[in-house]
């Protein structure tokens, strides 16, 4: 079955492809964003993201992740592009995300080493775009996508999963594992990101460690926790509730990732009684350092420390879990597991590739591991 473009893309398709070739847009310039795109043809970002993808189809553009879509041949292609593209489709919240981008470099390195095309889909922080997209691959005539899904709720983790059973279409998932769907995970090994990260506060004769996390629910938060309490127990360690807050809610918010964190850093603080000291007396009950469930989670305890008069590494050790580049307001480099997001889209990529040609062969679930950078707040 031939599958059918809605017109509203065909005709923004259309207008779009003539710009191109009519020289409005010149070969290597820059197109406006699909922001801006969407809000000249007054519809959704969704139906921009599609027009643009059969224009790189075509080969007439070029999108990468934070370069933006430019222009790489003004020479027509044949008619009716949309009927199959014979592409890859990665899906994904937001490349401001450096891991995501990072992840998202790696799936389309991989795609040109095989020659493969690819349609890149981001969503924002929108969980319904997200679920739209994925239910709606046929009108983008791909062979199958990489899902890397922002669900903040089980609610949503239900809704997916449902959508994945009743999918026609290959599916691989991008850090998440939903057993018992037929639809095969890449995902970083979290168990391994706690007990390390633990470990190498251990290391240096602490004691006092606490867990710092959002998202508790998700099954990647539980396994990095669950590293931490192991950690623990190997040294002969009880963990202390105080030192242990699991927050289950998450509000990202591209355009202020640390508010949100920053407000649970400080929350934390009030509930690890007693909290580092500031001064120089040497307290044996005080809280030494925080395996942190993530960069961004490290970086808001960070600036609520700051607020607190505590000065880092001095009063308190902080480790990340993630290594995604973030800039601390402090201009200090956040001590961090470092994950390897390139090999998590790479190794997507090729599960991809094997589900749609050999689907038998294809496991359940890989597990890539990295490694701690010590660096500044340690």
């Amino acid at each position: 079955m031939v599958s059918r473009t809605p017109p509203k893309v065909t005709a923004i398709h259309a207008e779009l492809r003539q710009r191109v070739l009519d020289g409005t847009w010149k070969l290597d310039e820059k197109l406006p964003t699909e922001t801006e795109l969407a809000a000249e043809f007054s519809c959704s970002l969704g139906t921009v993201a599609k027009a643009m993808a059969l224009l790189a189809h075509e080969g007439l553009v070029e999108r990468r992740p934070r370069a933006g879509t430019r222009v790489v041949s003004s020479t027509a292609a044949p008619a009716n592009p949309a009927t199959e593209l014979d592409a890859y489709a990665f899906i994904y919240p937001s490349e401001q995300h450096e891991g995501i981008w990072r992840t998202v470099k790696g799936f389309q390195t991989a795609a040109n080493k095989t020659g493969r095309r690819v349609v890149t889909l981001s969503t924002g922080t929108d969980y319904s775009k997200e679920a739209e997209y994925l239910s709606r691959l046929s009108e983008f005539a791909v062979r199958g996508a990489v899902f890397y899904p922002l669900i903040q709720n089980p609610q949503e983790q239900a809704h997916l999963s449902n959508i994945l059973v009743n999918s026609r279409f290959p599916v691989v998932l991008a850090d998440l594992n939903l057993a018992g769907l037929g639809c095969p995970s890449v995902m970083v090994d979290g168990f391994h990101a706690g007990y390390t990260a633990t470990r190498h506060l251990l290391a240096q004769g602490l004691k006092r460690i606490g867990f710092l996390a959002n998202h508790a629910w998700a099954p990647s938060v539980t396994e990095r926790h669950q590293g931490y309490l192991w950690a623990l127990e190997e040294a002969g360690i009880a963990p202390d509730p105080r030192r242990i807050l699991l927050d289950p809610t998450m509000r990202p918010d591209f355009d202020d990732p640390l508010k949100d964190p920053t407000e649970l850093g400080t929350r934390y603080f009030r509930q690890a009684s007693p909290p580092p000291p500031v001064s120089s007396k040497n307290d044996k009950d005080a809280l030494q350092a925080v395996v942190c469930v993530n960069d961004h989670i490290a970086a808001g305890l960070i600036l609520a420390a700051g607020s607190l008069g505590l000065t880092i590494p001095k009063h308190l050790k902080i480790v990340g879990i993630d290594d995604s580049g973030l800039t601390l307001p402090n201009g200090q480099r956040l001590t961090s597991y470092h994950v390897p997001f390139e090999e998590l889209g790479q190794r997507a990529f090729e599960l991809l590739a094997a589900r749609i040609q050999t689907p038998d062969t294809v496991p359940p679930l890989t597990r890539i591991r990295g490694e701690i950078i010590a660096r500044d707040t340690t």
